[in-house]
C-alpha cells in the first residue's frame, strides 16, 4: 500500500498540471522553426490546409457544422465547442484549434 500524498506534494503536482494547461498553446511548434519538429509543423499546417479547404464546399473560409459533419464525424460532434465565438461557423483558427498557423491558402 502507497502512503497517501502530503498536501504539500499534492499542492505542487496540481501547480504543475494547471500550468501545464496554460502552456498548450505554446506547445504547438512554429512554422519557421528549424529541425523535426518545425518539419512535423509544417506538414502538419498543409495537411490541415487541404483538409480545411476540401470541407469548404461553398470556399467562403469558413466551415459550418454541415459541411463539417460531411467530412468529419468528429467535427461535426464537437462543433459546438470548438465554435468559440459562437457565430455557427469554424474559422481556420476554430479548425486547428490555435492561431500559431495562419491560412494563406
Amino acid at each position: 500500500m502507497t502512503p497517501p500524498m502530503s498536501r504539500y506534494a499534492f499542492s505542487i503536482l496540481a501547480t504543475l498540471l494547471c500550468s501545464g494547461a496554460a502552456q498548450a498553446q505554446s506547445i504547438i511548434p512554429k512554422l519557421d522553426q528549424e529541425g523535426r519538429k518545425g518539419d512535423m509543423a509544417r506538414l502538419a499546417k498543409e495537411q490541415a490546409v487541404a483538409k480545411f479547404n476540401a470541407a469548404d464546399t461553398d470556399k467562403d473560409g469558413k466551415l459550418s457544422k454541415d459541411e463539417a459533419g460531411k467530412t468529419s464525424p468528429y467535427l461535426a460532434e464537437n462543433f459546438d465547442k470548438r465554435d468559440t465565438d459562437k457565430d455557427g461557423f469554424l474559422s481556420w483558427e476554430e479548425y486547428v484549434g490555435h492561431d500559431r498557423w495562419p491560412k494563406d491558402k
